[in-house]
C-alpha cells in the first residue's frame, strides 16, 4: 500500500523560512494528476516568490521546475497514465482564450498564476498538478535535468526562436551568462547557429564559463568598457543582446552595443530599473526592444529535445535535500552556485 502521507515545506508567510510538515496525501480532481516528485529547481523567481513579490498567499508550498512520475490520475484525465514521466508549464493557463489558442499560451488572458504560489507546488514529495500542464519527458532525459529545463532551458528556446529569430552565423550577447538560465541561454543560441558572448562580472563564473567552453567570447561586465568590448567581439554586428540582469548599467549598456536592426531582449525582471534608448536611434536603426515572457509547453518539449540529442547540457551547480530548502535558497540569495540548484524530493527526512 502507498504511505496515507507525505513531507511538504511550507512557507508560513511571505519572506521567511521553510517549515517541514506531514500532510495526508492529496487526491487529484477532475483535470489533475498526482505526481510522485523527483526534483525540483530553484531559481531567482522562486525566491521572488518566497519574498511575496509575485501574487500569491501564504501558508504555501512553493515549487515549479517539477519532474517525477503519474501516480493517480483524477477524472476525466485520458491523455496520462501512472508511470508516465512528466514535467510541466508553471502558468496555470486557461487554454481557451484567443491567445491559448493562437500559440501564444504566455499571454493567457485568464492566467490563474503560477503554479506554487496560487496553488500549492512541488517541494513535496507528491504534488497535484493540472493534467492540461504536463509535458512528457522522454526517454534518455533524467528527471533530476527534466524539471529545470521546463524553466532554464524552455525560456531561452522562446527567446531564439520567438524574440529574436536566431539564423545560422548572427552574434548573440548573453548578460548574466553564469547564472542559471543563462548558461543554457548561451547553449541554446549555439543550438540554434549563433555565436555566443558570455557577459559576466563574477570572476569564478567567468573561469567556469570558459572551462566549460561555452561561449565563443567572454566579457567581464566589471570592465568599464565592456559594452565596446563586445561591439568589438561581434565585429561590430551584434545581432541581439539578451539580458537576464536587467540593472540599469546592463540595459544601457546592452542596447548601445547593438548593431543596426538588432534585438534586445529583457529576461531579467526589477521593479528599479528602465529600457532607455533614444526614439532617433530606435527608429533610424530598427531596433527592437522586446521582453520575454516564460515558455509554451510546445517549447518545453522541443527544449527536452535538444537535452536528449546532446545539443544542449542542463548545468546542476548544486543537489540538496528536501528539508535543506532553506540552503538552497540562501545559495540563490548569495549568487553563489553556478547553474542551478535543484532540490531532491525523493528522500524528504524529517518532517515533524
Amino acid at each position: 500500500m502507498p504511505p496515507d502521507t507525505m513531507t511538504a515545506m511550507v512557507l508560513d508567510r511571505f519572506g521567511g523560512s521553510f517549515r517541514a510538515e506531514s500532510r495526508p496525501v492529496p487526491r487529484p480532481g477532475p483535470g489533475e494528476v498526482l505526481v510522485d516528485i523527483d526534483s525540483c529547481g530553484v531559481g531567482l523567481t522562486l525566491e521572488h516568490g518566497r519574498l511575496g513579490l509575485l501574487g500569491g498567499s501564504t501558508p504555501r508550498v512553493l515549487g515549479h521546475e517539477l519532474a517525477g512520475q503519474v501516480a493517480v490520475v483524477g477524472p476525466g484525465v485520458r491523455l496520462w497514465a501512472p508511470g508516465d514521466r512528466v514535467t510541466a508549464s508553471f502558468y496555470l493557463l486557461c487554454g481557451s482564450c484567443d491567445m491559448c489558442a493562437s500559440g501564444r499560451e504566455t499571454l493567457c488572458r485568464n492566467n490563474g498564476g503560477f503554479y506554487g504560489l496560487a496553488v500549492d507546488g512541488a517541494f513535496a514529495e507528491q504534488a497535484i498538478v493540472p493534467a492540461h500542464s504536463l509535458v512528457p519527458v522522454p526517454d534518455g532525459v533524467g528527471l533530476r535535468e527534466a524539471g529545470l529545463v521546463a524553466d532554464a532551458v524552455a525560456t531561452p528556446y522562446h527567446v531564439a526562436a520567438q524574440r529574436i529569430g536566431i539564423r545560422p552565423g548572427q552574434h548573440v550577447a548573453v548578460i548574466g551568462a553564469g547564472g542559471g538560465v543563462g548558461v543554457h541561454m548561451l547553449q541554446v543560441a549555439r543550438a540554434f547557429g549563433a555565436r555566443v558572448i558570455g557577459i559576466e562580472r563574477d570572476g569564478a563564473k567567468l573561469a567556469e564559463l570558459e572551462k566549460r567552453g561555452l561561449a565563443d567570447v567572454l566579457v567581464d561586465s566589471g570592465a568599464p568598457d565592456w559594452s565596446a568590448q563586445v561591439v568589438r567581439a561581434a565585429g561590430g554586428r551584434l545581432t541581439a543582446c539578451v539580458d537576464m540582469v536587467s540593472s540599469q548599467e546592463t540595459l544601457d549598456g546592452g542596447i548601445d552595443a547593438l548593431d543596426a536592426g538588432g534585438t534586445f531582449v529583457v529576461v531579467g525582471h526589477r521593479a528599479d530599473t528602465q529600457v532607455r534608448v533614444p526614439s532617433t536611434r530606435l527608429l533610424l536603426g530598427e531596433l527592437v526592444v522586446t521582453g520575454n515572457r516564460y515558455a509554451t509547453r510546445a517549447e518545453i518539449a522541443a527544449s527536452l529535445e535538444l537535452v536528449r540529442t546532446g545539443r544542449v547540457e542542463p548545468v546542476i551547480g548544486s543537489v540538496l535535500p528536501l528539508v535543506e530548502l532553506d540552503s538552497a535558497f540562501a545559495a540563490i540569495r548569495a549568487n553563489e552556485v553556478f547553474g542551478r540548484v535543484v532540490v531532491d524530493c525523493a528522500a524528504p527526512a524529517g518532517a515533524s
